[in-house]
């Protein structure tokens, strides 16, 4: 990459990876970059309008969201929007809650940021914004406080994994369902993991012959 990144946010877009703030070991970061396996180059795009490492980016409709983090001085509530078509960033509604270390993730129509630290407390709480009215409403909280953690959605439910609880770092899974705003409990990994970072992998054929069942006395 151009720049040196750790606590960095990352996104896929039309087929590249893109990079966006961190941390390089002495300053935080507002600048980002763009990879394309085509041309096996790394090419900077427009800053961001805030300074954030521990923040979180997903994409929906053709456009990056990017969401919490820390500045080097507080924790942030302010989340903001690239258009890859005019290579611009632009502020959104601040989130209701300051957060870094949050889970950001696309989930229907909506942008969801769930958990993180506010800099006293690792939270429960979630959000979602609506691109189409430019604001945040609350959702159901997660049923344990988490931060640091890993996020996707699958089958149409938003799940949640590990992180850590304020306490210790957690094993603990579940996931969340927008048809009934509830949160559910799933099965533990078999490791505890903070900092961790999740994927889809589709079309794996012999998934079911490693994944535990659903059903203790399913055969």
């Amino acid at each position: 990459m151009n720049d040196k990144r750790c606590k960095v946010s990352t996104a896929i877009l039309e087929n590249k990876i893109y990079a966006m703030g961190g941390f390089d070991g002495h300053f935080h970061l507002k600048s980002a970059e763009c990879y394309d396996p085509e041309t096996n180059q790394w090419d900077l795009i427009a800053p961001m309008n805030k300074i954030r490492s521990h923040a979180k980016a997903t994409t929906l409709n053709g456009k990056i969201y990017i969401c919490g983090g820390f500045d080097a001085e507080e924790h942030l509530s302010t989340a903001e929007v690239y258009n890859p078509n005019t290579d611009q960033w632009s502020m959104i509604a601040p989130m209701l809650k300051q957060c870094g270390d949050v889970g950001v993730i696309a989930y229907g129509d909506l942008v969801y940021a769930v958990g993180g630290f506010d800099g006293v407390n690792i939270l429960s709480s979630a959000e979602a914004y609506n691109p189409a009215n430019n604001s945040w409403n609350e959702i159901a909280s997660m049923l344990r406080p988490r931060s640091s953690f890993g996020i996707e959605v699958l089958e149409d439910l938003l799940y949640v994994i590990g992180g850590f609880s304020g306490f210790v770092t957690t094993f603990e899974a579940e996931y969340y369902d927008r048809r009934t705003n509830e949160w559910y409990g799933v099965h533990n990994m078999n490791i505890h993991r903070r900092a961790l970072e999740c994927c889809i992998l589709p079309g794996l054929r012999n998934v079911r012959d490693y994944a535990p069942s659903r059903d203790k006395n399913s055969t």
